[in-house]
């Protein structure tokens, strides 16, 4: 590689790219190599469980039309892409239902970004399996990071893709063996480019665009490719202002969520708060539903859902699948939404917005839902927060329900193991066991 102009100069620059590229699997510590194995598990199941969803095939077959090639692997159906079409295509497919892991100051999705990314990086690139996991733990960190200091500094709400190109770019430049200088031009063009994507817009009026996670995956890839042809950026404000941001001191990816529902993480308290509290009531037993959330909640999309976006992004249509059906999976998402008790239920329940919810919002998201019956008995949720969230010593058993019911149940068990030991065990392993996993949700990577 030719030389290129050095960014400049400054600390939090150099430990950005210290931290990016000298990394190693043993300078993890034990706690959170289990946790980013776990994650990379629920980012297997949730590949699995979008498959049927409209928008993960379009965007497979237009990344084979506009990014065809033979370096990486479609995780819809193992086609082969370019790695930059297979992270835009993987990126789709990881955020199509909304059930892929989040953090709660960014208010988005870094594993869907971050993961396509190294995973189609290490593809193309013949790394073994300790190098992609060390580039994945590189991507959550900075990422996260990103996201929370876009949102310090902008009043407008930014979608997923606009701070999580940051951390797929670390992650993709530190498998192409990007020097210091050029990493950080990688994130300064990730930076530069990411889409603006207010995503308040697409909660209100719910479409295909959601989370822009496929252009986050997509762009980080492209900006470390670019960056290592020797393609320059300006400075990145990411890079250039702020204290220090604690890289391997503090774990950001400790912090992120998990969601035992197919949909915005701000309905997921409703539902889990709707589960069960019908019991063997009947619906026409319901007099009137009240769903007390907080304000962001509250903008969700009200209108009967007549696409898979316009289910995700709802507060009332969810809760009222919950309480008719008392779940709310993947088939909620993906139905016809033509269930006449839901639409009964939905037309009888409102939403108020709760202004202590609403001040503990982002770092709690909790909704309570009172079902008053026509008897004049009201049935009371309570505050319910959604099972998931950091700290929640159900945290592991939301993924393990998950790869039970997608993956085949012989692969949860050896996909951590493999993932887990210390460096000298994954040295050497091939990428291509765990795209196996993650492509077909079939088999051991163990093998």
């Amino acid at each position: 590689m030719s030389a290129v102009p050095a960014p400049r100069p400054s600390v939090l620059a150099s430990e950005v790219a210290e931290f990016a590229t000298r990394l190693r699997w043993g300078d993890i510590p034990e706690a959170v190599r289990s946790h980013l194995a776990w994650l990379m598990l629920d980012h297997a199941a949730v590949t699995v469980a979008g498959r049927p969803a409209p928008a993960a095939a379009i965007a497979a077959d237009h990344a084979s039309d506009a990014h065809g090639g033979d370096a990486a692997t479609a995780l819809l159906d193992g086609r082969r892409l370019s790695a930059a079409g297979a992270a835009w295509s993987n990126g789709v497919l990881a955020n199509v239902l909304d059930y892929d892991d989040g953090h709660r100051i960014t208010k988005g999705h870094p594993g869907s970004m971050v993961i396509p990314a190294a995973l189609a990086t290490a593809e193309a690139t013949g790394a073994d399996l300790a190098s992609m996991m060390e580039a994945v733990a590189v991507g959550y960190e900075i990422a996260i990071r990103a996201g929370v200091r876009l949102h310090e500094r902008e009043s407008q709400y930014h979608a997923s893709g606009a701070w999580g190109a940051l951390g797929a770019a670390a992650a993709a430049g530190r498998l192409l063996g990007l020097d210091g200088g050029r990493l950080e031009h990688a994130v300064g063009l990730a930076e530069y480019h990411a889409p603006i994507a207010l995503i308040m817009r697409s909660v209100a009026d719910p479409a295909m665009t959601k989370d822009a996670t496929g252009w986050g995956a997509l762009l980080g890839v492209t900006s470390a490719m670019l960056a290592r042809r020797g393609y320059t950026a300006l400075a990145s404000t990411f890079l250039t202002d702020g204290p220090s941001m604690d890289l391997g001191a503090r774990w950001d990816l400790l912090e992120t969520y998990v969601k035992p529902y197919p949909c915005c993480r701000w309905t997921q308290p409703g539902i889990a708060a709707a589960v069960g509290l019908l019991q063997n009531r009947r619906i026409d037993d319901i007099d009137r539903v009240t769903i007390h959330t907080f304000d962001a909640a509250a903008r969700l999309s009200e209108r009967q859902p007549s696409s898979s976006e316009d289910m995700q992004y709802s507060l009332i249509w969810p809760v009222a699948v919950a309480l008719v059906e008392a779940d709310f999976g993947v088939d909620g998402v993906l139905a016809d939404f033509s269930n006449a008790d839901v639409a009964t239920v939905a037309r009888r329940t409102e939403v108020r917005v709760d202004a202590a919810m609403t001040a503990a919002f982002p770092a709690r998201r909790v909704t309570r839902v009172v079902v008053r019956l026509r008897s004049g008995e009201e049935l009371d949720s309570g505050v319910v927060e959604a099972p998931g969230e950091p700290g929640d010593s159900g945290w592991y058993a939301v993924i393990e329900s998950k790869a039970r019911r997608y993956l085949d149940p012989g692969a949860a068990r050896p996909c951590v193991r493999v993932i887990d030991p210390p460096t000298a065990h994954l040295a050497g392993r091939d990428v291509r066991q765990l795209t196996a996993l993650l492509a077909y949700g079939l088999g051991s990577s163990d093998e």
